[in-house]
């Protein structure tokens, strides 16, 4: 490692300036170089294998690589299919990590087929692997080779790897040629605009006078004088021809015009996008009706967001809608009982932010229209929980901190392993091994935190449902609760059992989507130091108001009392 005391250079993407006196960085060693990150993180984090007094190159050309082109492109393929389920890439690799966007995805070009049951909220590693795993067979059942990649390489995000997956989505489901592809769409390209000498799918495109040309071909008189157009005038040339396929032949915008002009224009990328002309109807746009016209407009939305597909009661659930600019959009959200209220706030551009709060759990409908029109998608249905789910269910789980700083802490997780062992619980069908917060990402730790509504750990939860830490799992344990739930099941009967308070003699009970708290009556010593409740005897958290099950922590929030 080496003090990094060089004059400040600006981040070769972002261009914030770094590193500063006042915050000296430290750099590692690389062949090549020193490792260059943003000194604001400002997101960017980028590493460049060059020497630090090396001239460094513009922000622009660095965001035009070809991996930069391709990638974007795949994104904008990928979220023009899964709007048909109200989902959105947002990053990659990223977004593929859990499965769930790759499942769904593969389903829907697939012409609707299922590729099996998925874990719908993958929490833990292990659980993100099966998805992928799924997929992966899912593809391999199509006859389509998969070549050195596995479940880890998404879960981990190897980028490069997961876009070469997604180029051979494309190559089946959409150009779907087989043989030799290259050469099969280039013919067609070809024989379409002879005059343009096409040879490949790179600099040819540049100028957009060929897409021009292609526009014309396909829908002769919509764009006559491309050959007059100023080849100098590359990506003005191009966004004429990209805006004219999107507006007049609804041939979706999956590369930018600055992008078609870019030299280092990546080949699949381009294919991708040329491929969707071939597949273009024969209507005739100026026999069009009234309602043919709103229908067109129609197809041309896509909403997306975590809003079209699962909530959770009593919280705001939001999503977005991109409209062609034009039109009147209307959202109506219906519950099991009752309607929501949806918010809609104009983001400008088409573009639109809309908001609701279902108020119970159940199966909830979005309607989403423009001009009176469903768009692609709707009605979406939408399963709203009571509570966040980790994706448990069935399942014997305790989650804990391989670095408990706290002597507590460490005491707890070897007390809680010997009770369980004692218990035998490590050789139910129904256990999972012990998993660690400390490798999970960060959201998905948040996510057992905001369960459980406390970050003491070890956290015991049984079917999705939070029971406590160690004092928790002592006190029911002490009761004969503990040996009750497990002898009845873990999954489906299991749950039931674990929120009727009559079966627990009035010992614990788990109220609806809440965590499981326990009465036991207090000692003559307890209940000096805490007035016993007006009722029952049994004491309570003052924090949090939950019931204390005779430990030094409260079981709900934590707290010492």
């Amino acid at each position: 490692w080496l003090v990094a005391a060089v004059r400040p250079c600006p981040c070769i993407l972002c261009g914030v300036s770094f590193p500063s006196p006042s915050s000296p960085r430290t750099f590692p060693r690389t062949p090549q170089g020193l490792s260059r990150t943003c000194e604001q993180s400002v997101g960017c984090f980028v590493r460049a294998t060059r020497s630090p007094f090396a001239p460094l190159h513009s922000a622009s050309k660095m965001a035009t690589h070809w991996q930069d082109i391709q990638e974007k492109t795949f994104q904008r393929w990928m979220n023009k299919h899964l709007a048909q389920r109200g989902m959105h890439v947002d990053k990659l690799p990223d977004d593929f990590k859990d499965g769930i966007l790759l499942c769904n995805l593969i389903e829907v070009i697939s012409g609707d087929k299922k590729v099996g049951r998925i874990n719908k909220h993958p929490r833990v590693p292990a659980q993100k692997l099966e998805n992928v795993a799924m997929a992966l067979d899912f593809v391999r059942g199509e006859g389509i080779k998969t070549v050195n990649i596995g479940p880890e390489d998404f879960v981990d995000g190897r980028l490069k790897l997961v876009l070469g997956f997604i180029w051979t989505l494309i190559l089946r489901y959409e150009i779907n040629l087989g043989g030799d592809v290259d050469n099969d769409l280039l013919r067609w390209v070809q024989s379409k605009i002879p005059d343009y000498n096409i040879t490949g799918f790179k600099k040819e495109w540049n100028d957009g006078r060929a897409l021009c040309a292609l526009i014309d071909a396909l829908r002769p008189g919509m764009h006559p004088g491309h050959r007059e157009m100023d080849p100098s005038k590359k990506e003005e040339n191009c966004r004429t021809g990209i805006d004219k396929a999107y507006e007049e032949l609804d041939v979706a915008k999956l590369i930018e015009p600055n992008e078609m002009a870019n030299p280092r224009v990546d080949q699949h990328s381009m294919m991708t996008y040329i491929s969707q002309f071939r597949n273009l109807s024969d209507r005739d746009r100026a026999a069009e009706d009234e309602a043919a016209r709103r229908a067109r407009n129609a197809a041309k939305c896509r909403a997306y967001g975590d809003g079209l597909t699962e909530g959770v009661a009593n919280e705001e659930a939001g999503f977005v809608v991109e409209t062609p600019g034009t039109g009147s959009l209307e959202v109506r959200v219906e519950g099991p009982s009752n309607d929501a209220s949806a918010v809609v706030k104009d983001l400008g551009g088409g573009k639109y932010a809309v908001s609701y709060t279902p108020k119970v759990a159940g199966t909830w409908r979005v309607h989403v229209t423009l001009d009176g029109v469903h768009i692609p998608g709707s009605v979406f249905t939408v399963s709203v929980l009571e509570e966040i789910s980790l994706g448990g269910e069935g399942k014997f789980r305790v989650f804990y901190s391989t670095t408990a700083s706290s002597s507590k802490g460490r005491k707890d997780v070897f007390d809680l392993q010997k009770l369980l062992e004692g218990k035998r619980i490590h050789e139910r069908p129904d256990f999972e091994p012990w998993i660690p917060v400390d490798i999970m990402e960060r959201d998905d730790r948040e996510a057992v935190f905001r369960k459980a509504g406390t970050r003491a750990l070890p956290i015991v939860i049984i079917d999705d449902v939070v029971v406590g830490d160690y004092d928790a799992i002592t006190a029911l344990n002490e009761n004969g609760v503990l040996d009750k739930i497990l002898s009845h099941g873990i999954a489906g009967a299991g749950r039931e059992f674990l929120r009727d308070k009559a079966m627990f003699g009035g010992g614990a009970a788990v109220p609806a989507g809440g965590k499981l708290t326990t009465t036991t009556t207090a000692s003559p010593s307890a209940t000096s130091a805490t007035p016993p409740a007006s009722s029952g005897g049994a004491k309570f958290c003052a924090g949090c108001g939950a019931a204390l099950g005779g430990g030094k922590f409260c079981s709900g929030c934590g707290a010492k009392v």
